[in-house]
């Protein structure tokens, strides 16, 4: 997993903090979670740190993470999210796991309900998928590519946590997934592959030289939730 963020500096650090303290109030916005009762839904072999995160990374609990999504949230006095794909709505815990679900950052807002934020100079928005979605617990809730059918699958996901780029388009599974948003052709070979987080940034096509994000696409131009057929819009 990716960091969010680049390492914060001190000063950075504590201005997160003080917004976070600012914006949650002497009580706090943020749910405190009891217990992980939640998590059953996993299967018993991911009931573990290594798919649930747990433990803070920094002193005190006060990681760049989770300081940047709280901070962020309580900007916007925003205590519970919604699932970008079900609509779902999910409380948002002051401590980790942050969220039944994961978080990640997109160039794209593919929802209403993401965060607009900037990271590093770039806008970015915050945007969660609820564990049911990730793990595909019923059929309603699976998505496959429209040009090839191919089922997204998000549950080798950390729950709990962010990843700093979009995890729709971390994977694209076709050649329809790889083209230019402005000429549409294809801007890598099919079986070439980037890294995870490189298919968030922006490029230059070879063919039309317009920069942009050309791999992050909508939500709906890319996913179906439904078998048949396939050029079916989602949802």
């Amino acid at each position: 997993m990716e960091k969010p963020v680049k390492k914060m500096s001190k000063r950075d650090r504590q201005e997160l903090l003080n917004r976070e303290r600012a914006g949650a109030g002497a009580n706090g916005i943020f749910s405190r979670r009891l217990d992980f009762s939640t998590f059953n839904l996993l299967p018993k072999h991911k009931v573990n740190s290594y798919q649930i995160k747990i433990e803070d990374e920094g002193n005190h609990g006060n990681d760049d993470t989770r300081l940047f999504i709280l901070s962020t949230l309580a900007g916007q006095h925003k205590p519970r999210v919604s699932c970008a794909l079900c609509k779902e709505t999910l409380h948002v815990f002051d401590r980790y796991p942050l969220v039944d679900g994961t978080f990640f950052l997109s160039p794209r807002q593919h929802t209403s309900g993401a965060v607009e934020v900037k990271v590093e100079g770039r806008t970015q928005y915050l945007t969660c998928v609820c564990m049911g979605c990730l793990e595909r617990c019923d059929p309603e809730r699976t998505i496959r590519c429209r040009f090839c059918g191919q089922k997204w699958d998000g549950s080798s996901l950390v729950l709990g946590t962010m990843y700093s780029y979009d995890i729709f388009m971390a994977t694209p599974c076709c050649a329809e997934r790889l083209k230019c948003n402005n000429c549409f052709k294809a801007l890598l070979h099919p079986q070439q592959r980037l890294n995870y987080s490189d298919y968030s940034h922006p490029m230059a096509c070879p063919h039309c030289r317009v920069l942009d994000t050309h791999f992050v696409k909508p939500l709906s131009y890319c996913f179906t939730k439904r078998a048949f057929p396939l050029f079916q819009q989602w949802p």
